[in-house]
């Protein structure tokens, strides 16, 4: 019976620090190429405004422009959204 506790709260505490997520559309230009990604974050990181930035500066070096960020999430995302982004998935 210890040992069921014992994974619940590990089990628990690892849901409560899994990170933050964002999806977000990025341009490169000349040519020009667009692309739909989603980043995992730092929990620290979570706020719309301090993700941008964050997305932003990661994208850059890779000659990508930010053009707009979707969401911002904690739960992991969906099937669906992984099979969105592609390539893309967790890239940057």
């Amino acid at each position: 019976m210890k040992w069921l506790i014992f994974i619940i709260v590990i089990f628990v505490a690892q849901v409560a620090h899994a990170g933050c997520y964002a999806d977000y559309k990025a341009k490169q230009e000349n040519p020009l190429k667009l692309h739909y990604g989603i980043m995992k974050l730092g929990d620290g990181k979570c706020s719309a405004s301090a993700t941008e930035e964050t997305v932003a500066a990661r994208l850059l070096p890779h000659g990508w422009i930010l053009l707009n960020l979707v969401t911002v999430f904690r739960e992991p995302p969906t099937l669906q959204q992984k099979e969105n982004a592609g390539e893309n998935f967790l890239r940057y």
